[in-house]
């Protein structure tokens, strides 16, 4: 089991290894925001209990109107965890923004690995994000094979 102080170590030990635009540290709540981009973030939180880090992205709100065709998407996704490696998505209300969700286990984990993981999940949301928010007019009803295809 890792403890909160290997997590603060390990979080320190990313910065230099991923170059971030910044790691802000939220050490009362057990989680970190790394600004990847001027526009993406991912919130990092550990998870004691669990002994993994939660990695979470939230992708923006789809448009107005029909929103089954997303929704049917992301279940699909969903069910395809074998195939993302665990990737999953969640929506955070409701009418709100569409969240991208991984779990990875903290025994072991080491800053390169992790940042490895924290860049594929950047690739991933950036991805996601253009079809949370395309018009429901664009939206299929079939995974697009590219984002599904990236494993976290």
């Amino acid at each position: 089991m890792a403890t909160m102080e290997q997590i603060e170590i390990l979080m320190s030990d990313v910065g230099p290894v991923l170059d971030p635009l910044a790691i802000d540290a939220m050490p009362e709540a057990k989680c970190w925001g790394i600004a990847m981009e001027e526009d993406l973030s991912v919130l990092v939180e550990f998870d004691e209990q669990k002994n993994c880090l939660v990695l979470a992205c939230e992708l923006g709100a789809p448009p107005p109107g029909d929103r089954t065709a997303l929704y049917e998407l992301l279940l699909q996704l969903n069910y395809h965890w074998g195939a993302t490696g665990g990737n999953r998505m969640a929506i955070n209300g409701p009418g709100g923004e569409v969240v991208q969700v991984y779990e990875m286990g903290a025994d072991g984990l080491h800053a390169t690995r992790l940042s490895a993981v924290l860049r594929t999940f950047s690739e991933v949301s950036k991805a996601w994000r253009q079809v949370v928010q395309r018009p429901s007019s664009a939206q299929t009803s079939t995974l697009d094979a590219h984002a599904l295809g990236l494993r976290i």
